[in-house]
C-alpha cells in the first residue's frame, strides 16, 4: 500500500534558527504536515518535536529512518530507532541521545523519515521527511547559539539551598558557584523582579545566639550578591534561627539539612525589607538619600529656572496679565523606600 507522504520540496526547504541566552532553536517546516524542531534550553540537553497541524498518526511506535536523498550515489538506508507516538499535535518527541543522532545524519546530507500508521485511512502508512537541505549552514549557527547560553534555566534556579557545616557562616566554593550562576541568570532575565533570602539554624545552642547566626548567614549571602552586582532593592533579607526546621534536629543529617540559607527568585517586586537595624536596610537607605539629594537638586535648579523666566518676563511689560504669577510650584521630595521589621510568615 502506497504512503502518505509529507515532504517539502527541494526548492522550498527552510532551516531556521531563533537564539537568546536562555533557548535555542532549528526548525524546519514541513509542506502540508507541520514542522520539526530541535530545541535546547539553558540547563538541558538537546531535545526533537515533530508537530503537526492536526493529529494524524497513531498511538504506537514509529520507525525513525536515516536515507541518502535520491540524488546521492549512497543507497545504504538504516532504521536509527522506533519512537513513541502519540495522537496528538505534537506526536513525537524525541531526548538528547537521539537528537544528537538526528543532527549528526542531517549533518552528513542525509534524510531523515518518521514512519508510521495513519490516524485515518485503515492502515496507509505515513512517511514523514526531514529535509538535510541547507542544514549544515543553520546548524552551524544553531551550535553557535548553544555555546553562548546560560548555565541553567529559571526552573533550576528559581529556588536554592545553601547549606552550612556546624557554627560555620561563610559561603563555602560550592554555594559560591550556585550563587555566580543566579547572578548570571538573573542580570539577563529581566522579569526576575526579586530575590528572597531566608537563614536558619539547626537547634544547637541558644536560641537567641541562633537568631543571630541564621542573620549573620542570610547577611553574607546579600552582601555576595550585591558586589557581584545585583540591585540590593530586589533583596529581600530574613532569618529564622531555629523556627522552621526542614529535618528532625535528633539527627546528625537532619541538624545538616536545618542549617541552611534559601534563595527564591520571583517574578513579583519585592513586598517588604526585614530589619531596619540590617546592614541591608542601611545600604538601601544611603541609596535613597543620594537619590532624595540629586532629585531636590534637580527641583531647586528648575524652579531657580522658573524665577529669572519670571523675572525676564515682568520686565518686558508693564501691564500684569492673568497668566503672571508670583507662586512658585511646590518642590516635591521622593520618600524614602519603607523599611518593615521582620514578618512573622515564612515563605519558601
Amino acid at each position: 500500500m502506497a504512503s502518505i507522504e509529507y515532504v517539502t520540496r527541494t526548492d522550498a526547504v527552510v532551516w531556521e534558527v531563533e537564539s537568546s541566552k536562555f533557548i535555542c532553536s532549528l526548525s524546519h517546516p514541513i509542506d502540508g504536515f507541520g514542522g520539526a524542531v530541535f530545541v535546547r534550553e539553558a540547563g538541558r540537553g538537546t531535545q526533537f518535536h515533530l508537530k503537526s497541524s492536526m493529529a494524524r498518526m497513531k498511538t504506537g511506535k514509529a520507525a525513525l529512518i536515516a536515507r541518502p536523498p535520491p540524488w546521492s550515489s549512497e543507497k545504504t538506508t538504516n532504521q536509527i530507532a522506533s519512537v513513541d507516538v502519540q495522537e496528538s499535535r505534537q506526536p513525537i518527541t524525541v531526548g538528547r541521545k537521539l537528537s544528537e543522532r538526528m543532527l549528526s545524519e542531517l549533518e552528513r546530507g542525509l534524510l531523515i523519515d518518521f514512519q508510521r500508521q495513519a490516524l485515518y485511512g485503515g492502515n496507509q502508512p505515513i512517511r514523514v521527511t526531514i529535509s538535510s537541505i541547507g542544514f549544515r549552514e543553520s546548524y552551524q549557527e544553531y551550535l553557535k547559539c548553544q555555546s553562548g547560553l546560560l548555565s541553567v534555566n529559571y526552573k533550576q534556579i528559581e529556588r536554592s539551598t545553601l547549606n552550612y557545616n556546624n557554627d560555620e557562616e561563610d559561603i563555602d566554593d560550592s554555594a559560591k558557584r550556585r550563587l555566580d550562576a543566579l547572578v548570571n541568570y538573573v542580570k539577563e532575565d529581566a522579569s526576575v523582579k526579586a530575590i528572597y533570602l531566608d537563614g536558619h539554624t539547626d537547634s544547637e545552642g541558644i536560641r537567641g545566639e541562633n537568631l543571630l547566626k541564621s542573620e549573620r548567614r542570610a547577611e553574607r549571602v546579600f552582601n555576595y550578591l550585591v558586589e557581584s552586582g545585583i540591585d540590593s532593592k530586589t533583596i529581600v533579607m530574613r532569618w529564622h534561627g531555629e523556627r522552621y526546621p526542614l529535618k528532625s534536629n535528633r539527627t546528625e543529617k537532619g541538624k545538616a539539612a536545618n542549617r541552611r540559607v534559601t534563595v527564591r527568585l520571583s517574578k513579583e517586586p519585592p513586598q517588604f525589607i526585614v530589619n531596619e537595624n540590617s546592614a541591608q536596610a542601611a545600604l538601601i537607605k544611603k541609596q535613597n538619600e543620594a537619590a532624595e539629594a540629586a532629585t531636590a537638586a534637580a527641583d531647586i535648579a528648575r524652579v531657580d529656572e522658573t524665577l529669572v523666566t519670571e523675572v525676564e518676563t515682568d520686565s518686558d511689560s508693564d501691564i500684569e496679565t492673568e497668566t503672571d504669577s508670583d507662586v512658585v510650584a511646590p518642590v516635591l521630595i521622593k520618600p524614602l523606600a519603607p523599611v518593615f521589621i521582620k514578618p512573622v510568615d515564612l515563605f519558601e
